[in-house]
């Protein structure tokens, strides 16, 4: 069950944390077709669920009777912030500025009978929340992004313990400077209905007459229905885009459930009380004018937010130790939810059987000399298959981790079982959810497995989302949950180890600009990049080989002729698909669109841990100008967009966080009209040498024969920079966006 994150529009569309409660369902069909065995018994009882459940029923009239309902229960309250109209005079620059924000979450549990169940009680959870701010509106930006809304507004699913369903409300009020208010009436919404039958609805909202100087209102109200299952996190986030005068918390908590929730990276505390039937958690901060710094800042890291998780004894999934107790377990020990991890992992237990091209890979792997040569060879079957699907290996992290061991152990390779965090999650020592943690193998070598994904490359090198963490081994290779645990932090790559290069060829054609470029990917640059410009028949190709897989068709395990089918028409996605990546690779990579692209072509597709190469010739106008007899040739647009740090960004106090170490290369060649030569002063203009603790740049430009040729290094030595020493990437920053808007000037002879 996802958390509903799917709003565009307001603070919702930059909500810091998504989380995924990925348990597994057992199929409801199946359990429908093994309970219901003739179609009258199954009448029967569908006739039941309309008499029993009348109050269930939900559609589009329901629905926007609901909406008023909830919208006058929202505005009515009594909240003098979200009548404050004054924003403090040092705000003047910003983008906008959030006068009030309030939260709230409310979750009970019910028992409530279901047919679907046996006609039985199951317990259901139900669960509110509301998400409410006051914004003044400051420049276009802003205004941009708070003109339209799109949010689903209700949904239901079946399961084998009932129905479940959900429900969104959005609330909006434009407030003018001269006082006036509007709420923006339900008819300014446009719904559209998705999924199967249109029961699945959404609504998407063009927030009218919003101007630069207005002030904007507005609420979500989330109500849950969810039955023998737990509800997705609450997620509270201290800092914001913009500054924020008051922000609101407050929960009220079923004591039947279990209450669990961590501040985080310096988050206030909740103060904790109880009602007669709740816990309540309540918390209020004024004036947060600290803002989040949009370059290289990891949210989860350095962000204060507050994970707040309610956990019942539900039938769905596994049961943590640590929730078994009722009532509220305020920062709980982290080593008893990394415990809880390895528990589940042990409990899960599974026995696999082999898809036959894995099972044909796995005895392949037994007549290999090294533990090393049998684990990639094994995993990198694994990874194709991801890359060519453009999604995970396994649906959960917890089902590698029962699968690749047991791959592992029929080729005799010993293995040590290890858990870890991405950088998308808090670290290790501050884990608050088993389900958190990732499931990673390690050889004795040191190398570590994670589940493959579509950013995967190689065995040989760790994703970069599990590189330089806090991690967790057992050593005992039997009851491995029991430990003993040692631990340590993953492997961190090297700036070597990342590195992609640009090789550039362009020829003038009066003012238009030829180019050939050439793109070299190695270690986590690669990340992405496969699945993106490589076809599923490229990739099963260059990497299928060694499994007895030459295509597309051999990978689906098809009999012939609907394998040759399926494999027609992924080509034909492909080809749509990738030519439009192209496309916006070369946008992107110009901040302008190409005149035409001549070609495109991919060298390499990354197999065995080697570069992933491509080609694209297009041809670009604007870059070269006339001026006078002259021209002059927007040289520093050849090696790509360059990071532009302005404004308040400027001013850092939070550490400098990249995603990994890095270098980029690019040799630039421009073939020089015949008529035309590079003035001196152009030429020394595009020399520089920079290089301090943190960071490099370098460039070195000549003149050979009729040709500018320009070499560029930029190198990220480190992943995490300390605040103290900004400067050194600003440093860097700055003279590379500089270079980037270099031109040189073209005299005729």
């Amino acid at each position: 069950m996802e958390r509903r994150l799917q709003r565009t529009g307001g603070i919702e569309a930059e909500r810091l944390i998504e989380y995924t409660n990925e348990e597994e369902c057992v199929t409801t069909i199946e359990l429908i077709i093994n309970r219901f065995t003739d179609m009258r018994k199954l009448f029967i009882t569908f006739l039941m669920a309309v008499f029993v459940f009348p109050v269930m029923a939900f559609d589009d009239k329901d629905y926007k009777a609901y909406v008023e309902k909830v919208k006058k229960e929202v505005w009515s309250r009594d909240m003098p912030q979200f009548k404050n109209r004054n924003v403090p005079a040092k705000y003047k620059n910003e983008s906008a500025v959030i006068l009030a924000r309030y939260e709230e979450v409310i979750v009970d549990q019910k028992r409530k009978f279901s047919f679907w169940a046996g006609n039985k009680m199951v317990k259901q959870i139900n669960g509110t929340q509301i998400q409410r701010y006051l914004i003044q509106i400051k420049d276009k930006a802003a205004l941009d992004k708070f003109s339209t809304f799109d949010f689903q507004t209700y949904n239901r699913s079946y399961s084998y313990f009932g129905r479940d369903d959900h429900r969104t409300v959005l609330g909006v009020k434009v407030i003018k400077a001269d006082g006036t208010e509007r709420i923006i009436d339900s008819s300014d919404y446009q719904d559209v209905e998705e999924g199967k039958k249109g029961k699945d609805k959404r609504a998407k909202l063009a927030v009218p007459d919003l101007q630069i100087g207005d002030l904007i209102d507005y609420f979500f109200y989330d109500l849950d229905y969810i039955k023998e299952e737990n509800m997705p996190p609450f997620v509270f986030v201290f800092r914001s885009k913009y500054p924020t005068l008051d922000y609101q918390i407050h929960c009220a908590i079923d004591k039947k459930l279990c209450t669990q929730y961590r501040a985080m990276n310096g988050a206030p505390d909740f103060t904790a009380s109880n009602g007669d039937d709740n816990v309540i958690l309540d918390v209020r901060v004024k004036d947060i004018e600290k803002t989040l710094p949009q370059y290289a800042y990891k949210t989860t890291m350095q962000t204060p937010y507050t994970a707040l998780y309610v956990t019942g004894k539900v039938a769905v999934g596994y049961i943590p130790k640590s929730t078994k107790e009722k009532g509220l377990h305020a920062n709980p020990s982290a080593k008893e939810i990394q415990l809880d991890a390895w528990k589940r992992w042990e409990d899960r237990g599974d026995k696999w059987t082999f898809e036959e091209i894995l099972g044909k890979t796995i005895n392949q792997a037994k007549n290999m000399k090294s533990d090393e040569e049998k684990a990639n060879f094994i995993y990198d079957y694994m990874v194709m298959r991801s890359l060519v699907f453009k999604k995970q290996y396994m649906n959960h992290n917890i089902l590698f981790g029962t699968l690749f061991p047991q791959a592992l152990k029929k080729a005799k390779v010993p293995f040590t079982r290890v858990i870890s965090t991405t950088w998308s999650d808090e670290a290790l020592s501050n884990i608050i959810n088993f389900d958190n943690a990732v499931s990673l193998i390690e050889l004795n070598n040191g190398q570590l497995f994670s589940n493959p994904n579509a950013y995967s490359v190689s065995g040989k090198v760790l994703y970069s989302q599990l590189q330089n963490r806090e991690a967790q081994r057992s050593k005992s290779p039997n009851n491995f949950s029991d430990g003993p645990f040692e631990d340590f932090k993953t492997l961190a790559s090297k700036s070597s180890d990342n590195v992609e290069k640009i090789d550039v060829n362009a020829t003038i054609d009066d003012a238009i600009l030829h180019i050939t470029r050439t793109e070299t990917l190695t270690g986590n640059e690669k990340e992405g990049a496969i699945p993106t410009y490589a076809t599923a028949e490229e990739i099963c190709k260059a990497w299928g080989e060694p499994y007895g897989v030459h295509g597309y068709a051999d990978i689906l395990s098809y009999k012939k002729s609907k394998g040759e089918t399926a494999a027609k028409e992924r080509a034909e996605a492909d080809k749509k698909e990738i030519s439009e990546n192209f496309q916006e690779e070369i946008k992107n990579y110009h901040d302008k669109a190409p005149v035409s692209i001549e070609s495109t072509e991919v060298i390499s597709v990354g197999q065995n841990n080697t570069p992933f190469t491509y080609k694209v010739a297009y041809t670009m106008d604007g870059l070269v100008k006339k001026a006078g007899k002259n021209l002059t040739l927007s040289v520093g647009q050849l090696v790509g967009q360059q990071t532009h740090i302005e404004g308040k960004e400027r001013q850092r106090t939070d550490d400098i966080i990249f995603s990994y170490p890095r270098t980029f290369v690019a040799t630039i060649n421009v073939e020089l009209p015949s008529e035309y030569n590079v003035t001196p002063e152009s030429l020394q203009k595009l020399n520089t040498n920079l290089n301090n603790e943190d960071m490099r740049f370098v460039t070195k430009a000549e003149v050979t024969g009729n040709k500018l040729v320009i070499h560029l290094e930029k190198e990220y030595k480190k992943q995490i920079v300390p605040a103290a020493r900004w400067q050194n990437v600003l440093e860097i920053l700055d003279k590379a966006y500089e270079f980037n808007n270099q031109q040189v000037i073209l005299r005729k002879k």
